[in-house]
């Protein structure tokens, strides 16, 4: 099971739960967090396993990656925090980014889209995610991005369909 992306502000700090003195929940993960572009196992055959049933071309993380930071900072980059208007513009970042994805024609590979807005008043805000998958073909690219008043997280898993 790969690694979660990371938490947004980059703080890997656990949560704890409700009456754990001292104890940390979820427990710390083996492996450092993958960051996005990252090939968890794409080097080679894993034992036990055809190679030829796997994607026949990598992910196109780095193109995914300016697709993401083009679509969000071009609709976020003097925006004000209001919250009737965010959450009409997460939907529409999520459906542009969506199509720009397709217009890539990435072969076989199911595609999800999530996207975060909130404002930025002294407060802080971890996201996390955890996704059952198979680390060979599958990955995923996040972005974050800052103005005056508000952040946004954007965040896209690729999963590779047999």
């Amino acid at each position: 099971m790969a690694a979660a992306p990371p938490a947004l502000g980059g703080s890997a700090r656990p949560s704890r739960a409700p009456g754990a003195a001292g104890r940390r929940w979820p427990p710390a993960p083996a492996s450092p967090q993958r960051r996005s572009g990252d090939a968890v196992g794409m080097q080679g055959p894993v034992a036990g396993r055809d190679p030829r049933s796997g994607p026949s071309e990598r992910f196109p993380v780095a193109a995914v990656d300016g697709i993401l930071k083009d679509v969000v900072g071009s609709y976020l980059r003097e925006q004000p925090y209001e919250p009737a208007r965010c959450r009409d513009m997460v939907e529409d970042m999520a459906e542009v980014i969506k199509t720009r994805l397709k217009d890539l024609m990435i072969p076989r590979y199911k595609i999800v889209v999530v996207t975060h807005i909130g404002q930025l008043n002294e407060q802080s805000m971890q996201i996390g995610s955890r996704c059952l998958w198979d680390p060979v073909s599958d990955t995923f690219s996040s972005y974050v991005f800052k103005n005056a008043s508000l952040f946004a997280l954007a965040n896209v898993y690729a999963v590779y369909f047999e």
